[in-house]
C-alpha cells in the first residue's frame, strides 16, 4: 500500500471511529431530527416498571413479558422502543401537520406536508413491529447488541395513506424502479460520512406498492416521538428496521441504497463472517410464537385451572394454528386462536387452559402459518443474533402456588426514574500500558470518539453513541464488533492493526469497570 493510500485509510478509519465504537454496542442507528437531547434519564411518560431498560441514551427498552397482556393491540405505554441515536427534539411532534416529506423517483417529484398527505385518503393496517434482534439474549456466542428476550415486539393499528395512493397522486413511479428507499430525518455530523450513519432502508418496489403505508396515527392517536412521529413508514410483515421513523424522504430507485445500514447491516450472515452485501436482507418476519403468562417474570400464579396465553405471527401470511406442549415438545395440543384477527401482519392471541398442580411447569408453543411453515425448535445461528423464531429458547416456566402471597403495599412514586445512569464521581481509573495506548486511540481520532460517546475517564460527553459507562462492554465484545462490524458499522480489520483494536478494547473495558 502506498503512503498516500495508507494515509487515506487511516483518515477513513478516524472519520468513522466514532461510529465504530458506538455501533459496536448496538444495531444500526434510528433517526434523529433537529437537536437531540443528551440526557441519561428516561423520557417523560416512560414508566420503568413496564420495561427492561437496556439503554437510556440511546433509548432501548423492552416490554416486560408479564406485561405484554392478552390483547391483540399493544398500548403505547407498554410498546418497546429501539432508538440507536438520542431521541430527536420534541418540537417535531408539536406541530405534526407541518412535517415535510420529499418524494423522488416519480413522474412529478416534489415535497408534501403531513397535512396534505391526510387529504389523499385514509388506510389502516394492523401490524407487528419487531426488532430484528428480538431473542438475541438466547444466542450462546453473545452477539453484540441489546440482549432482548421476547419483549422487543408490539402490535398496533397504524393509520395513514398507502404509498401507491401517494405515488399515483404524483403521476406514478418512474420506469425501471426496483426498490423503494426510505430515509429517516436524522442530522448527521458534518465530519461523518453520510452512508456510515444515515438511517436508510430499501424494500422491493412491489412491496412498497402492495400494502406499505405512511402512518401518522398509532392506535387512534398521533404517533408519539418514541415511536417515530410525526410520520413513520409501516412495512407490514417486515422487521422493524424497515419501518423508518421520522421519515423525511422516499425514493424510488433502480438499486438498493448504498447506506451501510442496507448494504452490509441487517443481513443474516454466519457467525464470524465479515459483513457484506450478498447475505439475505432482513425483510419478512418468519413464523413465530411464544407464551407470555401467567407466571412470567416470577409473577405469582395459582395452581388448578390455568389459562396460558401468548402471541403468534408470520409476516404477510398470518397464522393458521398454534400448538402448545408441557413436556418440551414430546406431545402437542392445539391452543385456541382468539377471535380478534387484525389481518395477516398482526399477531394472533392464543390461549390454552389446563389443570395443573402446585410447582414449576414449563410450556412452549409453536405456530403454523397459512402457507404451512411450522415454527422450528431451534434458532438459526448467525453473527448478529437476528430473526430468532425457535420455540425452545422461548419456553415459559411458571411456578404455580397453592395460594397467592399477601400483597405488600409500598409507598412509591411510579413515575420516578432512577437517576443512576451517570456513574458517581470517582478517582481516575488505573490503566495498564495497553489501556493507556488505547486511550490515545480514543482521544486522538478525528473526529474524537468522544464526539459521539460518553466516557468519564476520557472526559467525553457525546450525543450520538451509547454511553460507555452505562454499557460497560468487555474487551472481547469491543474487539469482535470493531473487527467484524456491527449493523451499519463496517468492519475495520483492514483499516487498523490488531494491536490498535486490542488496545482500544482494553481501554474501554478498563475505563468502564
Amino acid at each position: 500500500m502506498s503512503e498516500s493510500s495508507l494515509d487515506e485509510s487511516r483518515r477513513g478509519f478516524l472519520r468513522a471511529m466514532t461510529a465504530a465504537t458506538g455501533a459496536l454496542l448496538a444495531a444500526p442507528p434510528a433517526s434523529v431530527a433537529l437537536t437531540p437531547s443528551s440526557t441519561s434519564k428516561l423520557p417523560s411518560g416512560v414508566n420503568p416498571k413496564n420495561f427492561i431498560i437496556h439503554g437510556i441514551n440511546p433509548l432501548t427498552i423492552e416490554t416486560r413479558r408479564s406485561l405484554m397482556g392478552m390483547s391483540a393491540i399493544t398500548p403505547e405505554a407498554r410498546f418497546f422502543v429501539r432508538n440507536n441515536l438520542p431521541l430527536p427534539s420534541p418540537q417535531i411532534v408539536e406541530r405534526p401537520d407541518t412535517w415535510m416529506l420529499e418524494v423522488k423517483g416519480v413522474k412529478q417529484p416534489t415535497a408534501i406536508s403531513v397535512a396534505e398527505l391526510k387529504g389523499l385518503g385514509l388506510d389502516a393496517v394492523g401490524a407487528v413491529i419487531q426488532c430484528t434482534g428480538n431473542g438475541r439474549a438466547f444466542f450462546k456466542h453473545e452477539p453484540a447488541g441489546s440482549k432482548w428476550g421476547v419483549g422487543a415486539a408490539g402490535c398496533a393499528i397504524w393509520t395513514g395513506v398507502r404509498l401507491k395512493t401517494l405515488f399515483d397522486h404524483f403521476g406514478g413511479v418512474d420506469a425501471g424502479m426496483n426498490f423503494l428507499t426510505a430515509t429517516g430525518g436524522e442530522i448527521i455530523p458534518e465530519e461523518m460520512e453520510r452512508n456510515d450513519l444515515v438511517v436508510e432502508r430499501s424494500i422491493p418496489i412491489k412491496k412498497a406498492l402492495d400494502d406499505t403505508i405512511l402512518a401518522w396515527e398509532m392506535n387512534g392517536a398521533p404517533i408519539p416521538l418514541l415511536h417515530g412521529g410525526p410520520l413513520r413508514l409501516i412495512v407490514p410483515g417486515y422487521f422493524g428496521c424497515n419501518n423508518i421513523k421520522y421519515v423525511k424522504t422516499l425514493t424510488c430507485a433502480p438499486q438498493e441504497s448504498e447506506a451501510k445500514i442496507q448494504k452490509t447491516g441487517y443481513r443474516l450472515r454466519p457467525i464470524g463472517a465479515p459483513p457484506g452485501p450478498d447475505y439475505p436482507s432482513m425483510w419478512r418476519m418468519p413464523v413465530k410464537s411464544w407464551v407470555n403468562g401467567p407466571g412470567a417474570d416470577n409473577t405469582p400464579a395459582l395452581a388448578g385451572e390455568v389459562t396460558f396465553y401468548g402471541v403468534a405471527l408470520s409476516g404477510e401470511r398470518g397464522v393458521k394454528k398454534v400448538e402448545v406442549s408441557l413436556d418440551m415438545g414430546k406431545t402437542w395440543q392445539n391452543a385456541e386462536l382468539e377471535d380478534l384477527d387484525l389481518g395477516p401482519n398482526a399477531w394472533r392471541v392464543f390461549s390454552y387452559t389446563v389443570n395443573l398442580p402446585k410447582g414449576p411447569h414449563t410450556i412452549v408453543s409453536r405456530a403454523t402459518d397459512t402457507q404451512g411453515d411450522i415454527q422450528p425448535k431451534e434458532r438459526v445461528e448467525n453473527e448478529r443474533g437476528y430473526a430468532h423464531n425457535g420455540w425452545l429458547d422461548a419456553a415459559l416456566t411458571a411456578n404455580l402456588l397453592g395460594e397467592l402471597p399477601k400483597e405488600k403495599v409500598v409507598a412509591t412514586d411510579q413515575h420516578m426514574v432512577k437517576e443512576e445512569s451517570t456513574p458517581p464521581e470517582r478517582e481516575s481509573v488505573s490503566l495498564s500500558a495497553e489501556g493507556q495506548a488505547g486511550k490515545q486511540v480514543y482521544l486522538e481520532s478525528q473526529p474524537s470518539c468522544g464526539a459521539c460517546h460518553t466516557l468519564k475517564d476520557a472526559g467525553s460527553e457525546g450525543l450520538i453513541g451509547p454511553n460507555l459507562n452505562e454499557l460497560k462492554p468487555n474487551a472481547e465484545s469491543v474487539k469482535n464488533a470493531v473487527t467484524n462490524g456491527v449493523g451499519a458499522m463496517p468492519a475495520y480489520n483492514d483499516l487498523m492493526t490488531k494491536e490498535q483494536i486490542s488496545s482500544l478494547a482494553t481501554y474501554i473495558e478498563e475505563a468502564t469497570k
